[in-house]
């Protein structure tokens, strides 16, 4: 997702009408990959955040006006508000903590921001594309976003060798990748570059000069063969959409949320 577009869909939940708020619930999640303590080699995964609140509210229309703001800058930014601890680590202590997180832990953190802020269930109202009928639909956090079953261990590096023969060891996206990828790159071409060459992971002394130059001269299949190791890895909630049968004309019309209208919609 282009820069522009990230900043549009932001910008395009604020516009929708305030959703009926259930009751909170806790405020502890559990990650699926964790975060390592680098001194001690101990995972945590338990991770407390708080609810959002009108300062949380009035800091990030500070960000809705930034240029170029990117869906992870947003959520990155926001989480490092309303996530309180990482195992026993505060976050107001060690805030870079939420940009070395992996990306579906990141998701479950934010899904967390959201329970915690409005409770299990959002109700949104929308018109029906076949009749413009206004329609209630309720999502379920639990039910409609399931934790999807991680698909490999994702505390190890994925291994793949290329046509050559050589491997190429590759570390999980975290969430501070995404931000730069999308902050720098002008193309998909040019974010598959950025996140191989900050993924990739080096013995001593093998590490290139320069990382993206390395990255430029994979063979087309080999790139395309690590970047797939790389979106093909399945963990954090699964974005669903939501089907349901207009009350006015009885037509089937399906609902795409994305997370950002989750939160603020």
């Amino acid at each position: 997702m282009s820069s522009q577009t990230e900043a549009s869909a932001v910008n395009a939940a604020l516009e929708e009408p305030v959703p009926t708020m259930g009751e909170s619930e806790g405020l502890i999640a559990q990650l699926q990959r964790g975060v390592v303590d680098p001194v001690t080699g101990e995972w945590y995964t338990a991770v407390e955040v708080r609810e959002m609140n009108g300062a949380d509210e009035e800091y990030l229309a500070t960000l809705e006006n930034k240029d170029n703001l990117t869906y992870s800058e947003y959520m990155v930014s926001l989480l490092k508000r309303t996530v309180v601890k990482v195992g026993p680590i505060a976050v107001s202590d060690n805030p870079s903590i939420i940009e070395n997180v992996s990306m579906g832990d990141r998701d479950i953190m934010f899904m967390a921001v959201i329970k915690a802020t409005y409770g299990s269930e959002r109700t949104f109202i929308t018109k029906c594309p076949h009749c413009n009928k206004s329609n209630d639909v309720t999502i379920n956090l639990n039910e409609d976003f399931p934790l999807r079953e991680p698909s490999m261990d994702l505390r190890s590096l994925i291994v793949k060798p290329l046509k050559n023969g050589k491997v190429v060891k590759l570390r999980l996206p975290n969430s501070s990748d995404s931000s730069f990828v999308g902050k720098k790159a002008t193309s998909i071409a040019a974010q598959n570059t950025l996140m191989l060459a900050r993924c990739a992971v080096w013995e001593d002394g093998e590490r290139p000069v320069n990382a993206e130059e390395w990255a430029r001269s994979l063979s087309i299949a080999d790139r395309a063969m690590l970047i797939e190791s790389l979106l093909n890895v399945e963990a954090g909630p699964k974005m669903e959409g939501v089907n349901i049968q207009c009350a006015g004309c009885g037509e089937n019309v399906a609902i795409v949320v994305d997370w950002i209208s989750l939160l603020l919609s």
